[in-house]
């Protein structure tokens, strides 16, 4: 993969969305913006990815990002994870092996999987692999969403791989050490062990808190082989949105357990302080594939999808500089104009093409313009109002701080969802309008809070009806 300067992450969880802007310049990594957002239930599907799609797109925009360099996590709770043994002549094969044996691994049939492995280590006649299996629809889903805004992205991973990813960057655990690494959120917490440098034998995701599986969690390390003296010899570290004291107290409270520290990330530069980074940890360690060479390169991305990029090693620049120069230097100044002037002659032909092409294409464009406007004309004398019209009504009806991020028409009434300061106060103001009647709210108001520039602000959401009166058009 190229290594790339700037590197945006999109890390899809169960109930968040958390955006992340990575830059890489003199040898540092900088973490330069990033966003925690609560998401609409799941229930809510409409809402939810209208939701998500216009907080990536601001972020994008704010930003000036290009749509090609993005990387994306989905939720772990969308996947099943897997640490496989085969023999070492599978590898020559692999893929189609692990693809063949996909019922064995899932309780799916192998065309409705889509999945990607990595090799952990290889033995003289093992392999010993992590696989990833999803199902192609929920795949789907998350790829579609994004092909809305535009985006095709580098890769899809899970969460356990990004913050791998950041903790083996930092390679500040010990050879021999024994690494605990527990993803701690309000529903669920994942454990990942890592035993000397960068040996990862065992991954757990439990979908109870930290709290909740006590006791759990340490009959499970004992049984993936963990000592009773083992425990005062690793290092356990904990992150993520449920981080706080009382998990690390959780932790804690298990005698074996001596220390408990947030994972290492001071090789990444902070241009906005977060309090508590940790929270984020997998995040960060999403975008940071695009800047360095990752150490778990999984992508669930289909290969028919994955872009290619071209990597040049030494070895063949060399040879091509070789080659470029012994033909520089047999080239004679007679061949070097005579090529040139060809240059000009082809340069000149297509300067000469292309306005009429132009004209082509200022042609469809007009085209495709009148026929818009003999459909709104027909709109028209049907005795359908103008959506034009509407908006423009709302639009000077309406204070500015209403946000509507939602408007039905169907030729006969309109529906209204968004937020404001007081959402009492709209009825009035469009009862006052010779387009609109009989409004009234469909569902009650409710208060939520927002993020904005300025700080914490609290809106009221609200979603109303009006009926439309008789188009008479204008005078």
């Amino acid at each position: 993969m190229r290594i790339l300067d700037t590197s945006f992450g999109i890390d899809f969880r169960q109930d968040h969305l958390i955006l992340t802007l990575l830059k890489k310049a003199f040898r540092k990594i900088r973490l330069v913006d990033f966003g925690v957002y609560s998401l609409q239930p799941e229930g809510q599907k409409g809402e939810r990815e209208a939701q998500m799609i216009g907080l990536v797109y601001s972020f994008i925009s704010k930003h000036r990002l290009s749509k090609e360099h993005v990387f994306i996590s989905i939720p772990r709770e969308k996947v099943i994870a897997r640490f496989i043994e085969l023999p070492a002549a599978a590898k020559e094969n692999l893929r189609k092996v692990i693809e063949y044996e996909v019922p064995k691994y899932t309780p799916f049939e192998k065309e409705e999987v889509t999945f990607d492995f990595q090799i952990l280590r290889q033995e003289k006649d093992r392999l010993h692999l992590f696989a990833v299996f999803m199902k192609r629809g929920d795949l789907d889903y998350y790829i579609a969403l994004l092909k809305r805004i535009g985006i095709q992205p580098h890769s899809i991973q899970i969460p356990s791989t990004s913050a791998l990813n950041l903790f083996l960057y930092h390679q500040e655990h010990r050879k021999n050490e024994t690494s605990v690494l527990f993803d701690v959120a309000e529903s669920f917490f994942e454990m990942n062990v890592i035993r000397g440098k960068e040996n990862w034998t065992d991954s757990f995701h439990f979908p109870l808190s930290l709290k909740e599986n006590e006791s759990r969690w340490m009959k499970t390390l004992k049984h993936s082989g963990f000592s009773e003296g083992s425990f005062p010899k690793a290092a356990f570290y904990v992150y993520g949105l449920g981080a706080n004291e009382k998990t690390v107290t959780a932790l804690k409270v298990a005698d074996p357990v001596k220390d408990v520290l947030p994972p290492p990330m001071n090789r990444i530069t902070q241009e906005k302080k977060l309090p508590d980074p940790y929270s984020i940890y997998a995040s960060v360690g999403l975008p940071l594939k695009g800047l360095t060479k990752a150490r778990m390169d999984l992508n669930l991305l289909p290969l028919e999808m994955r872009k290619m990029m071209r990597r040049f090693d030494k070895p063949l620049f060399i040879i091509l500089f070789a080659l470029t120069l012994i033909l520089s230097l047999t080239w004679g100044a007679g061949v070097f104009f005579q090529y040139r002037n060809e240059l000009n002659t082809v340069t000149e032909e297509i300067k000469q093409k292309k306005p009429e092409v132009e004209k082509i294409e200022k042609l469809q464009k007009q085209k495709e313009i009148m026929t818009k406007e003999i459909q709104e004309l027909d709109r028209v004398t049907s005795g359908e109002i103008p959506k034009m019209e509407i908006l423009k009504e709302l639009s000077q009806l309406l204070p500015d701080t209403v946000w509507i991020w939602n408007l039905k028409y169907n030729g006969k009434e309109i529906e209204i969802s968004g937020y404001a300061d007081s959402a009492s106060d709209l009825i009035p103001l469009l009862d006052k309008s010779p387009l609109f009647e009989r409004v009234e709210f469909m569902a009650p108001v409710t208060k939520e809070k927002h993020l904005r520039l300025g700080g914490e602000k609290e809106k009221e959401r609200f979603k109303m009806k009006a009926k439309l009166e008789k188009w008479r058009g204008t005078s």
